[in-house]
């Protein structure tokens, strides 16, 4: 009976399997080109005519560029809505702002038509030139080109768009309050994809610089070193005879008046005098490291000037700028604890941070704080809901369990958080087999009860007329 019943069970499972499989089954049809094969879902017929009369010639452009081909012809599948796309790549579930993506591997780029809506033709264009970058990158340094990298060139070759002045916006915010990232941190997909604001526009300014430092050429070469290097430091130094760490340093230089080119102006150097109204302006501007550097240069040399009066001033705004810098410094330990995934550690500095900027009246960081903390914030509830999800499942109440452990896999997801999210998704395909078991077992109890019930009217011994 006992095997009978695993038996029964495992069946039921199999069925379940596969309504699963057959429901993400999506109905494509076939348009292609010279090196496209376009698969589209009914009605979105325009749109993959529409694709199929520029992407031939972006492809054209792209591979002209790198003067490679990757093989063709290359799927492009167009997604007619999110949740489609979210059955075929389930770990997407809960991201925001997912446009396309391509893999290499499978020789495919695809795209969510309903996030391409409000773009302009241009912006959809770039998307493409974009994704074929990236399988390019990819084939050329047999895919050991690190993420930062990889999104700096695909972003290169996109053409100049609206977009870019909000990038370069982005960029400077995040020189001016030391939030830019260390390159060897471009290794890390993690961190790359989670801090997007700043890792776009960076590894774009990075690849820039190299380019201009050198040419395109040999970012061409530095590729295809990278398929034969043990890492992206040992592939610079070879392509570009510099140490990585001078490469780092020079960009940085060059970092200021490579921001400045785009508001048509250079920079101020930033060497100390006694001018104070510099100092008040990075003050004002919150670039409070460089007035600490200015005002301690301006205070010393007051003092030995014999102008006590003065630097009783200088060492007035010094201090407001050291406790800028104390502001600064929390608001990058309070990323760094995001990036970690500690988010009771990242609220605790978010609020730090936050009185500190606050004694200095300085609001300009409370949008970056509110990122922080209201992503630290569901990282917590999701904590929160995975602890609940396990006290239920130990009440064996399965279904509200799983709807708590798929409430925190969204949203661990959409933080980046892989090893959670793991954790949770496990729950969950746990507390499903759980069910199906369940309900086969309480299907076959409810059918075994009702037999043995038949079996005993059917075998009760008729009673004597008394």
């Amino acid at each position: 009976m006992q095997k009978f019943i695993r038996f029964i069970l495992l069946l039921m499972l199999l069925a379940t399997s596969s309504s699963l499989a057959l429901a993400q089954d999506v109905q494509w049809s076939e348009r292609t080109t010279a090196y496209f094969s376009i698969l589209y879902t009914p009605g979105s017929e325009t749109q993959a005519d529409s694709y199929a009369g520029f992407i031939d010639q972006l492809f054209e452009e792209v591979t002209g560029t790198f003067g490679h081909r990757p093989a063709t012809p290359i799927s492009l599948l167009l997604y007619s809505d999110l949740e489609s796309y979210y059955q075929a790549n389930p770990r997407a579930r809960g991201l925001q702002g997912i446009i396309a993506h391509s893999d290499f591997r499978r020789n495919e780029v695809v795209v969510i038509l309903p996030q391409t809506e409000n773009q302009s033709d241009e912006d959809i264009r770039n998307t493409i030139r974009h994704e074929l970058t990236h399988m390019i990158a990819a084939d050329l340094s047999e895919n050991r080109l690190n993420a930062g990298f990889q999104e700096g060139i695909a972003q290169y070759l996109e053409k100049p768009s609206p977009e870019l002045d909000h990038k370069i916006e982005l960029l400077e915010r995040a020189m001016t309050h030391g939030l830019l990232l260390p390159w060897s941190s471009f290794d890390d997909r993690g961190e790359v994809y989670r801090n997007t604001e700043v890792s776009y526009p960076q590894t774009l300014s990075i690849v820039t610089y190299l380019i201009q430092r050198s040419s395109f050429s040999r970012m061409i070469d530095f590729l295809t070193i990278s398929a034969s290097s043990s890492g992206y430091r040992s592939a610079l130094g070879r392509t570009f005879a510099a140490s990585p760490d001078d490469l780092e340093r020079d960009w940085l230089a060059w970092l200021p008046n490579y921001i400045a080119s785009f508001r048509g102006g250079a920079t101020a150097p930033t060497s100390a005098n006694y001018d104070l109204g510099r100092a008040e302006k990075l003050l004002a501007d919150g670039l409070y490291t460089d007035a600490v550097t200015e005002l301690e240069a301006a205070t010393a040399g007051l003092r030995a000037a014999g102008r006590d009066s003065d630097a009783t001033n200088t060492e007035q705004l010094l201090q407001r700028a050291r406790a800028g810098v104390e502001a600064d410094r929390l608001a990058r330990r309070a990323r760094d604890a995001l990036i970690a995934v500690d988010y009771a550690r990242t609220i605790e500095l978010v609020n730090q941070a936050r009185a500190a900027y606050t004694t200095l009246g300085d609001s300009r960081q409370e949008p970056v704080l509110d990122e922080f903390a209201a992503r630290a914030q569901r990282g917590a509830q999701a904590e929160q809901q995975l602890n609940e999800a396990s006290i239920l499942v130990e009440a064996l109440r399965y279904p509200q369990a799983r709807a708590l452990a798929d409430q925190a896999a969204a949203a661990y997801t959409a933080l980046g958080d892989e090893d959670r999210a793991n954790k949770a998704l496990e729950l969950r395909s746990f507390l499903d087999q759980r069910q199906s078991l369940l309900g086969g077992l309480l299907l076959i109890l409810g059918v075994g009860g009702v037999i043995i019930s038949l079996a005993r009217r059917t075998l009760r011994p008729e009673q004597e007329p008394w």
